[in-house]
């Protein structure tokens, strides 16, 4: 059935997920527009149907290998994506490893420019009988059929909405509960590098370099991207309690480029595989590009009420060890946007049938991948005990 006439939809956040929606409803020529709060715009199967798979790969290295170390660097052990199996002989292609910069820079190429409005922070989002309508920061007012958040784990959506359902009573206590919050991550990506001190940059595969530390208080990961770049990050893992995290949660001018370099000379000396320590690499990333972020997880138990629809990081948190959010919001939007080419009228009932099937399929699959990445962010910071988070699992 073609998608109905007339019918629009506003997508907030033009983040992966996002972007991706984006991509898809122009494909279904379903009328859209992206709101990003930002002024700038800062699975390989999907690509290749949309014909961006190649572009995908000049921009990225396949991942070849994850080899973990203690902290003098000694091997402990490692994974191939060659052997015993070869993992593109199983799947038809080898993970693509690419920076989120230019992921986003990519598929916000594929979406006219007209259609994605920066500098839109949204304020308030109000439902009637017939449309949804959202107010912005800038007193610009925009109107849809229905509205798909996704705009990350402090989602403006999400706190809409949830706001609204509390006021009538019908917000589950599980969903006014904050993320699970166990550990900080200073994270970046350098500029070009110099191949002579770093040959493992020339390598077709990427091979990652995960070193953990000694006291159980930190990991340390590197990544070699393409344009002889690394992709690097420290993690910290603090056991202070919820009321710590709650408190951190609310604090977000703590988690500024002062935060960042504050944290940075704490670990500057860490050893790496690239012939030099942490702190060069450090150096080699572009002035202020380094953040400080906190690594949280949680899954909601709604996703959905009336016109309004949640995604990615909005509605299920994980932790980055897995590899999996980038991912599983590109799953979400991809299911969601197949579900629309087939929504029979724009009347709330119908609308709500199909994000209720959304949320049928994804909810499981998002479930299973938040307590996969848990453990393994766990065994990668020798945490064995997977221990006390059930309540964040939904």
């Amino acid at each position: 059935m073609p998608a109905i006439s007339g019918m629009k939809i506003i997508i907030v956040g033009a983040g992966i997920g996002g972007l991706t929606m984006g991509i898809l409803l122009e494909r279904a020529n379903i009328s859209y527009e992206i709101l990003e709060k930002h002024v700038c715009l800062n699975p390989l199967a999907l690509f290749q149907q949309l014909g961006l798979l190649d572009e995908i790969k000049m921009l990225s290295k396949p991942f070849g290998t994850v080899v973990f170390r203690e902290e003098n660097l000694d091997i402990i052990g490692s994974y191939s994506c060659k052997t015993p199996v070869d993992t593109k002989e199983r799947y038809g292609e080898y993970c693509q490893i690419i920076s989120r910069r230019d992921l986003c820079t990519l598929l916000a190429s594929q979406i006219p420019k007209r259609k994605i409005k920066f500098g839109k922070r949204v304020l308030e989002i109000r439902q009637n009988v017939g449309e949804v309508i959202v107010q912005c920061s800038d007193k610009s007012v925009h109107h849809a059929d229905l509205l798909v958040g996704a705009d990350g784990a402090y989602s403006a959506v999400r706190q809409c909405l949830y706001s609204d359902l509390s006021s009538k009573g019908l917000l589950p206590k599980q969903d006014t509960t904050p993320m699970g919050y166990l550990f900080d991550c200073l994270v970046g990506v350098t500029g070009p590098m110099d191949l002579h001190q770093n040959s493992a940059l020339l390598d077709k595969f990427a091979e990652f370099q995960t070193i953990l530390g000694k006291d159980s208080t930190h990991s340390s990961w590197c990544i070699p991207l393409t344009d002889n770049r690394v992709s690097w990050m420290v993690v910290k893992y603090h056991d202070r309690g919820r009321k710590y995290a709650e408190e951190t949660l609310f604090k977000h001018s703590d988690w500024g480029a002062d935060a960042a370099e504050m944290m940075s000379h704490e670990y500057r000396g860490l050893k790496t595989t690239y012939g030099c320590d942490m702190g060069c690499l450090m150096d080699a990333t572009p002035k202020g590009s380094m953040t400080k972020v906190m690594l949280e997880e949680k899954i909601y138990k709604t996703w959905y009420s009336g016109r309004v629809v949640l995604t990615g990081d909005a509605i299920h948190k994980v932790l980055p060890f897995g590899g999996q959010g980038a991912s599983q919001s590109i799953q979400d939007v991809l299911t969601l946007a197949n579900m629309l080419v087939d929504l029979e009228s724009n009347t709330v009932p119908d609308i709500e049938n199909i994000f209720q099937e959304y949320q049928r399929i994804r909810a499981p699959i998002c479930r299973s991948i938040l307590q996969m990445s848990n453990r393994f962010g766990h065994l990668m910071n020798r945490k064995p005990s997977y221990m006390r988070l059930g309540g964040w699992f939904g």
